[in-house]
Order: C-alpha cells, then sequence, then structure tokens
C-alpha cells in the first residue's frame, strides 16, 4: 500500500510544478487576447461545449471592440473536416446596432462538430475590425470521479497516454487536494503531461480515450477528472454532505496534512467544484466513475451497502449540478489479485438507462498474467503504462459507444450572464448582471492580470460603478453553478460613448458615436436609408427630390441616443420624412411620429408623416442637456411604408457668437433673518443661449450655476454682516451680461436653554441662564405655560411648577422685526442627587469585540440609573459597539436625568484602503487591548505602542515601519502581509 500513498507524501512539490505550467499557459493566453483587435469573452478558445440530443448546441458570443461607430457584428463558422463555411453560419449577425463597443449574441443550434470561428465589426457593409478563434468544439464533456484508477497514479511507468487528435481537450490545472479556487479555464489539447482538471495528475488514459470517442463520434471530446486516490464509497457518500472522513491507506483525514488542514469535505467537495465550474460552463455528456478497490480492499461490503453509498452520491450530485445527469458505472474491484463479487454485483444491478445510469467496462479482466509486459503494476493494483493504460482506455471506449450517445441525455452548459452598461456620468459607467443569482463577485482582470474567481472582489452585488479598469462577473445560482460574465474596459467603454468635452464646429450625427442604438428592422444605416434587415443595404438619402450625402436611416421603433457636451451644442436641427426611395403606393398609408428628447425630456414630437407628407424640419434647443434621444415610432400597420429618415441631421456648435446675453433682472431677497441670505432674479436671455450664471459676493467671483439656476444662497455668515451679492449671465461662448448686485445684511436669531442633551426636559427648582442668544440686545418674555418668572434681558428662568412653556425673544420692532419662540418641557419637582460617572475597560477596540462600561457612584434611592446605549439599569454592563460612538449614563427621576461624563470608544473598520497611523494620535497606551490594524493596500506607521498591548498590523500588499515607530518592551506585536478577513 506503500505506493497508493505515495502522491499524499508528495502532493507540495506537484503543486509547484503545477503553478508554473498555470502561468506558461496563462501567458500565452493573454498573448492572444492582446494581439486581436476585437476581444472575445464567449466562447472559449479550444473549449468544447456539449451538444443536445440532436446533435446541437447554442453558441453564446459576445466580446468588446474598439470602433466608434459600428452598425452590426457578424460571426462565421468553418467546419475544419470540410474547410467550408458551416451552412447557415456565413456572416450571422450576433448584434444589430452594437454601442459602447460592446457585443453579446447567441448563435443558434450550431451542428456538433470543431470549427474556426470568425468575428468581424461592421459598419454600412464594410469590416473595420476582424478577429478569429482557431477551435471551438461542439461534441461531449465528460468529468471522471472514482479512486486512482480513475484520477491517475503518478508511479504508472511513465507519464500517461496523450491525445493524438487535436479534439480532446482539458485544463491543465490539476490540483488535488486543494482548498484553492478554480482559475480562470485556459483549454488544451491533452498531452501526456497535462494534469486533467480538477484533480488529475497526468493525461492516464484519457489522451487515448479521448481518441477513440472522436473515432466513434467524429465530434470533439472535453474531460476533466475529479477522482480521489485510494476513496471509497464510504467516503464519497460522507464528504457529500461536508462530513469528515479517513483515508483506509493512510488512516488520515482525507487531504490532510500540516499545509492546507483538515479539508473536511474531500474528496468530493472537489468533484462537486469541478461539476459547479467545467461543467455549468461547458455542459455534460455524464460522469465517468470508476471505483470499488478501496471498498474490496476493506472487505465484508455488501451489495446492498455498496450500492446505498453510490446511489446517494449520484443524487447528491444531481442535486448540487443537474437532475438527470447521467452517470457511467465501471465494474471494479480488483485489488490484492482478488476480485470482489459484492461490489461487481452490486455496480452491475445499478444499471438503469431509464435513470440514466449506464455499465461502463469490467476492468477486473485485466490482471498481471505469468508473462510481461503486465497491465498492472507491482502491486497487481494501479494500470500501468503503456499496456495497462491502453487497455483501459480502449474498455471505456467500448461502452461509450453509438448505442450509450443515443441513449444518455446531456446537461447543456448554462448560458452566461449578459452584461449592461448605464452610464453614470462621463468618467463613470455602472456594469451591471442580471439579478436572481444566489452570488456575485466582480473581478478586475487587468489590475490582477487574469479573471481568475480568486483574485480580490470587486463587488459582490449584481452590479458595479467604475471610472477605470477591465471587469468581469462570476456569479453563481443556489447550488453553486458559476457562470462568467463577458470582460467589459471601462475606459474604452467611456471613449466609444462621449463625444469630447468641447466643440468648435458644427456636427453631423452620422459622425458621432452613438451612446445606444435600436432599430426595428435590422441595423440602423449611416448616410443610407433603411433598406431591410442587412448591414448597408440602404441607399442614399433622397427626400422629397433633395439628396443628403449625410443622415441617418431608420425602420419605425427605432432609439439613438448620442451623449453630448453639456452647454456646447446649442441647437439640434434635422429635415424628418420617408425616403423617396419608398413606393409612391405608400402615400398616405403607414405613417411615423419622430421625437426628440434632450436627455429625458421631450423636445419635439412631429405630426404623423407620411411618404407624401410634406418636409418637415426639426429645430430645438438642446445648450443644457448631455444627452440627444431621436425615436420614430410606427403609427400605422404598413411597416414597408415606413423606413423613415432624419436627413441632415447635425447638431450646432455655439462658436462665432459674439452678442452678449441680457442682464438678469429682479434680484432680491427670499430669506433673511438668518445668518444664511437666499437670493432669486429673473432668468437672463441670448440671441442663442444663455449657458449660465456668475455669481459675486463682496466684489469677487465665488459660483458658476448653469442656465436652469436662478436662484442662490450665502451660507455660514455672521449675524451682521454686509454683504454685496451679485449675479451675471453668460452664454455658451462665454459673452457675459452686466452684473446686478444688491446690498443686504445677515441677521441671525437663536436662543438656546441647555440643561442637558437638546432631547431631554428641564428640571424644575433650577434656574436656566440661555447658553445661546443672538443677536443681543433683545426683550425676553413668557408666550403661555404655567407660572413661572422671565428676565426680561437676561433671559434667565425659574419655575417650580412643571409644564410646557413657550418662550419669546423679539429684537427691534415694527417692520422689520424680529422674533424667535423657544419652546421646552419642565419636568420633576428636584433634581437626582447623584451624579453618575462612567468609566471603560477599553477605547479601541476591533469590530465584535466587547467592552465593558462601569458607572459610579449608584444613583439615590429616588432615581435610576439610564446608560444611553440599552434599557439595562446595571452599572457594570458589557457592549458591543459596531461604530466609533460617544456614551453616557444618567440618574433619571421622573422626566429629570443628571448626566454623566462622556466617554468615546474608537471601533476599528474591518478594512481600510490605504492606512496611515501617525503620531500622537494613533499613539496606544498603555493596557489598550489586543487589536488588529487591517488595510486592503498598505499600513504606514509612526506611531508608539507601549506595554502592555497585543498589536497586529495586516496589509495585503505592503507595510511600512517608519522612523519614530516604536515598540516598547513588553508588547506583543506582528506585522502580515495577508488581505483584509472576510
Amino acid at each position: 500500500m506503500f505506493f497508493l500513498c505515495f502522491f499524499y507524501f508528495c502532493k507540495r512539490i506537484f503543486k509547484r510544478l503545477m503553478r508554473i505550467a498555470q502561468i506558461l499557459l496563462l501567458t500565452f493566453f493573454i498573448s492572444f487576447r492582446l494581439s486581436a483587435q476585437i476581444t472575445v469573452s464567449h466562447p472559449l478558445n479550444n473549449a468544447v461545449y456539449q451538444r443536445n440530443s440532436s446533435s446541437q448546441a447554442n453558441l453564446f458570443v459576445s466580446g468588446t471592440y474598439n470602433q466608434a461607430i459600428a452598425t452590426s457584428v457578424q460571426a462565421q463558422l468553418i467546419n475544419t473536416n470540410t474547410s467550408l463555411v458551416e451552412p447557415g453560419f456565413d456572416w450571422v449577425v450576433i448584434t444589430s446596432n452594437p454601442s459602447r463597443g460592446v457585443f453579446q449574441g447567441q448563435l443558434n443550434n450550431v451542428p456538433a462538430g470543431w470549427y474556426i470561428l470568425n468575428l468581424r465589426v461592421m459598419k454600412n457593409g464594410n469590416v473595420l475590425e476582424s478577429t478569429t478563434l482557431n477551435r471551438i468544439g461542439i461534441g461531449d464533456v465528460f468529468m471522471i470521479a472514482g479512486q486512482s484508477n480513475a484520477q491517475g497514479y503518478i508511479n504508472n511507468g511513465g507519464y500517461g497516454l496523450g491525445a493524438m487528435s487535436d479534439k480532446v481537450i482539458s485544463h491543465n490545472n490539476g490540483m488535488y487536494c486543494s482548498n484553492e479556487d478554480i482559475p480562470f479555464p485556459v483549454l488544451n489539447k491533452i498531452s501526456e503531461t497535462t494534469k486533467l482538471g480538477t484533480a488529475g495528475r497526468d493525461a492516464w488514459c484519457y489522451g487515448r480515450l479521448g481518441d477513440k470517442i472522436v473515432d466513434t463520434t467524429g465530434f470533439p471530446v472535453a474531460i476533466y477528472n475529479s477522482g480521489a486516490s485510494g476513496a471509497s464509497s464510504e467516503n464519497w457518500k460522507v464528504s457529500s454532505d461536508g462530513g469528515a472522513t479517513n483515508n483506509i491507506f493512510s488512516g488520515q483525514q482525507f487531504c490532510a496534512d500540516e499545509e492546507i488542514g483538515a479539508n473536511i469535505g474531500m474528496p468530493y467537495s472537489n468533484f462537486k467544484r469541478g461539476l459547479n465550474l467545467y461543467n455549468s460552463l461547458f455542459g455534460a455528456r455524464a460522469i465517468l466513475w470508476h471505483q470499488g478497490e478501496s471498498d474490496a480492499y476493506i472487505g465484508n461490503i455488501s451489495s446492498a451497502t455498496y450500492t446505498s453509498n453510490l446511489n446517494y452520491v449520484i443524487s447528491k450530485s444531481r442535486t448540487d449540478f443537474a437532475p438527470n445527469l447521467p452517470w457511467v458505472l465501471a465494474r471494479v474491484s480488483y485489488v490484492n489479485s482478488t476480485v470482489d463479487n459484492n461490489i461487481i454485483a452490486a455496480q452491475t444491478q445499478m444499471y438503469n438507462p431509464s435513470n440514466q445510469i449506464f455499465l461502463g467496462p469490467n476492468t477486473d479482466i485485466f490482471f498481471n498474467s505469468t508473462n510481461p509486459p503486465y497491465p498492472r503494476d507491482n502491486i497487481d493494483l494501479h494500470f500501468t503504462n503503456p499496456t495497462g493504460l491502453i487497455l483501459l482506455a480502449d474498455a471505456w471506449s467500448n461502452y461509450l459507444n453509438n448505442s450509450f450517445f443515443s441513449t444518455s441525455n446531456p446537461i447543456g452548459s448554462n448560458t452566461p450572464p449578459s452584461i449592461s452598461t448605464t452610464l453614470v456620468n462621463n468618467t463613470q459607467i455602472t456594469l451591471s448582471v442580471p439579478s436572481g443569482y444566489s452570488s456575485y463577485k466582480w473581478i478586475r482582470t487587468d489590475k490582477s492580470g487574469n479573471s481568475n474567481f480568486g483574485n480580490t472582489s470587486e463587488g459582490t452585488g449584481n452590479s458595479i460603478t467604475k471610472s477605470s479598469g477591465t471587469y468581469r462577473c462570476w456569479v453563481a445560482t443556489a447550488n453553486g453553478n458559476q457562470q462568467i460574465s463577458s470582460e467589459i474596459n471601462v475606459e474604452q467603454l467611456l471613449s466609444l460613448t462621449y463625444n469630447g468635452t468641447s466643440c468648435s464646429v458644427n456636427a453631423y450625427l452620422s459622425d458621432l458615436k452613438f451612446s445606444s442604438a435600436s432599430n426595428g428592422l435590422g441595423p440602423i444605416e449611416i448616410n443610407k436609408t433603411n433598406g431591410g434587415s442587412g448591414d448597408g443595404d440602404g441607399v442614399s438619402i433622397v427626400l422629397k427630390a433633395v439628396s443628403y450625402p449625410k443622415g441617418l436611416g431608420v425602420s419605425p421603433n427605432s432609439e439613438i441616443v448620442y451623449n453630448i457636451p453639456s452647454g456646447q451644442y446649442y441647437k439640434f436641427r434635422s429635415f424628418i420624412g420617408i425616403a423617396d426611395d419608398v413606393s409612391n403606393a405608400c402615400n398616405n398609408t403607414g405613417g411615423v411620429k419622430f421625437k426628440v428628447y434632450g436627455d429625458q425630456t421631450l423636445l419635439y414630437t412631429s405630426p404623423t408623416i407620411y411618404r407624401n407628407t410634406a418636409l418637415e424640419e426639426v429645430n430645438v434647443n438642446i445648450l443644457s442637456y448631455g444627452s440627444v434621444k431621436l425615436v420614430v415610432e410606427q403609427v400605422g400597420a404598413d411597416a414597408t411604408c415606413n423606413r423613415a429618415v432624419w436627413a441632415d441631421a447635425r447638431i450646432l456648435c455655439s462658436l462665432g457668437d459674439d452678442e452678449d446675453p441680457s442682464p438678469p433682472s429682479n434680484l432680491v431677497t427670499t430669506s433673511v433673518l438668518t445668518k444664511c441670505i437666499s437670493y432669486a432674479w429673473t432668468p437672463a436671455t441670448d440671441n442663442q443661449a444663455v449657458a449660465g450664471y456668475y455669481v459675486y459676493l463682496n466684489g469677487f467671483a465665488i459660483d458658476t450655476l448653469p442656465q436652469s439656476q436662478n436662484s442662490y444662497t450665502i451660507t455660514d455668515k455672521s449675524p451682521g454682516d454686509y454683504l454685496n451679492f451679485g449675479v451675471m449671465a453668460f452664454d455658451v461662448v462665454n459673452n457675459k451680461s452686466p452684473l446686478i448686485s444688491l446690498n443686504t445684511q445677515t441677521l441671525s436669531m437663536a436662543v438656546e436653554y441647555l440643561g442637558g442633551p437638546l432631547e431631554y426636559p428641564f428640571c424644575v427648582s433650577r434656574s436656566y441662564l440661555p447658553s445661546l442668544i443672538r443677536p443681543t440686545g433683545g426683550i425676553f418674555s413668557l408666550v403661555e405655560g404655567p407660572s413661572a418668572t422671565i428676565g426680561a434681558s437676561s433671559g434667565e428662568f425659574y419655575s417650580n411648577n412643571t409644564g410646557l412653556f413657550l418662550i419669546n425673544y423679539q429684537v427691534g420692532s415694527g417692520i422689520p422685526a424680529c422674533e424667535y419662540n423657544a419652546n421646552f418641557y419642565l419636568a420633576t419637582t428636584s433634581p437626582p442627587s447623584v451624579t453618575p460617572a462612567v468609566a471603560i475597560d477599553k477605547s479601541i477596540i476591533n469590530l465584535g469585540s466587547t467592552v465593558t462600561f462601569t458607572s459610579s457612584p449608584t444613583c439615590d434611592a429616588t432615581s435610576t440609573l439610564v446608560w444611553s446605549f440599552t434599557n439595562s439599569t446595571d452599572q457594570v454592563i458589557s457592549h458591543s459597539p459596531e461604530a466609533t460612538d460617544i456614551y453616557y449614563a444618567s440618574c433619571k427621576k421622573d422626566q429629570c436625568y443628571v448626566f454623566s461624563n462622556n466617554v468615546t470608544v474608537k471601533v476599528l473598520p474591518n478594512c481600510t484602503d490605504g492606512l496611515v497611523l501617525a503620531p500622537t494620535v494613533d499613539n496606544l497606551p498603555n493596557n489598550i487591548n489586543s487589536l488588529r490594524f487591517n488595510s486592503s493596500s498598505t499600513i504606514n506607521a509612526t506611531n508608539t505602542i507601549v506595554p502592555s498591548n497585543n498589536v497586529q498590523y495586516n496589509a495585503a500588499k505592503s507595510i511600512v515601519l517608519n522612523p519614530g515607530f516604536k515598540v516598547d518592551n513588553g508588547v506583543i506585536f506582528s506585522a502580515k502581509i495577508q488581505n483584509c478577513p472576510n
């Protein structure tokens, strides 16, 4: 049994070799992506997607391009067997009217085969960009499960059997006993040394098996491997529920070692990870199960026990991945030169095609004879290379025959989530995938260098808002099935959305980038009419016998949005109508309406336009808007008569205007007698359009307002300040109106009586002076309430009676006079005799830590202790603050309170982006407590820590301890480069 466990003791060496191979493959993959003009997210190059029972599959196609104006993205499939275009897939439109450099679509019912995928970006029938994916497969996808003769055995006499055919692929990412997330799949032909993800050690017999399947079906094959050396059926069953289970040969917890810990859930958890990623992405024809030697080695395992265990695992896999997932069961029990008839009987009896459980080969017939070459190793258990592996591959192939393929019901790949983009402004965009998934994880691929799920999360909701970077989202369903969105470059998207920040000349919309576009029939046409569903199938624009070299040809139910710099273009103008190439028979038939929006505001609606309607011109102001939306709606049912054109559609720049706006008028104050003054005015006018207003205070310009705003408030002034307020209009080229101004003076009034926090009432039998009186010189009086006295000039207030009082404070008389009313409540007859004092055992904590609060002395017999954060009346209380806050206590008698001192507890955040710990303010005095300072990037420290603290600095990138940073004797201090805790 030494050889059965050899890999267990050497796996860390293999991990390192595997990571080197991953890096080399990843470098190749990145180089491939960067060399193409079009970046393709789906499908994955060299991937095989599971065909359905009709030997077809729908192929999701998505990616990005880098062209300012495009009208369609098209795809073509070349069958590598014939080197000819696959019928029905010669430049199929994936996306009509793509925008912002993003395309997403689907090729439906692609026949099984091995294809070259060509993609091209079009504008009016002309190719702008193109790229090629060398290999895309529609075929069969298998996942391996079982034990060492399924996983592959490292001491089999050499490497495994690589494939001869390029149509046999896998992901070289075997990571047995690993908790790491499976990296983004990079798919290649199975070679001798390919470690089939998730747990393969080399190709084992699967390169040859793939070749044999290709010979049978003619279609490509993908094989992934989640076998587990030494695993019994009991191991698989218990671990499928997340339970701990021991390897019968090592006697230890499966995959446990000092490096990765217990690894509870193995071997099933590794199998589930493979299902949830590989088979979710690419689909599944079946699980190939080769297991039984361990149960035979244990001995005395009944057929019923084995059947129960395996049925449990099959059922769990269907819950964790897909219902009715097909399984093929090899009949396996050979160990120590002995066959276990109970195990073989159990495996044979499970055959049930109606439940998608099929029989595989009986490999017990391959045993060592007296003459070499031997199919098994020297312990007569594992297959050897090449003799045994060839026998094993061919045995499997005999059962994966045409009968199996005609009766098994494959599971198709899950559809990737479509990604949508919403503009926030000209520097930010929101990326979204559909809601309804159980989890989301956005990965920044340009920063991390790849798309791995294990990379740092940029967000865990179904949308994120970003101004830079390239992102894709990993989503998961409730059972853990993963899918991956398209990859979006935010800067590229923004550059293909906005049309600059200023203008110098008039612009035709057909020369500008559109932010979004849709059309009722095929692509919109640039400088042509809308001919039909094809790209570029229109003709030159002629409207009422006049030719227009510029314009947009659309069908009804179209919408085109252009983002433009606000305050630069002041007019949209266009001639509208049904183009002359539409038949005269359409006179008074069909009909459309044209609409123009500025942002979401409707600016223009045309009458119903027919083929014979007189020429209409649109002329609307757009200066204050950041987008122009053109809409054509169908009126009549005859769509062939409704091919509309926006002829000569253009936006006019304000360049060349030298006429000043009129000055604003009727400048008045709308709010006085506060420390702020508000102003309003009647808007100015201009020959083109007013762009906005400059605001002046005491002769200095202090703010710039948009054209839509004709009011302003000056804040944060003191009582009695004299203010000279002015306003000046300017137009789109900064021609300025004369300045109008107004002299004003602030007068802020306030009266406050403070007997405690403002939300608490006062106590009777106390004399109260106002803590704040503004302005000075006013007269106090009692408006209403029980008997009381009040000082007319000082505001001093006293009463022995409870109740609600209303105080009036007046400055001046006549008009304008200033009045201020302050009401408050007097409560109990006398205050408590004890003033509590609050102490805490910790002033700085990590989130989740507990602080002990102590109040002393005890409140007198007539009052009750009240805490500011709990209903408890205990003098000593424990509390876990969730944020930095101020705490206090009070002795309460009826509605009268005597308040303690305030104490502050600082709660350190779980994670900070760039943490700076400065001297003095961040020094940690004696006996604070155990603390962790966490940063998702860096920690830069110059503070001092004195005994006897226990402090840990954690940062994802770097920790810098500057000159001046000091740790005294008796401090437990550590610094670690690691991510923030979850």
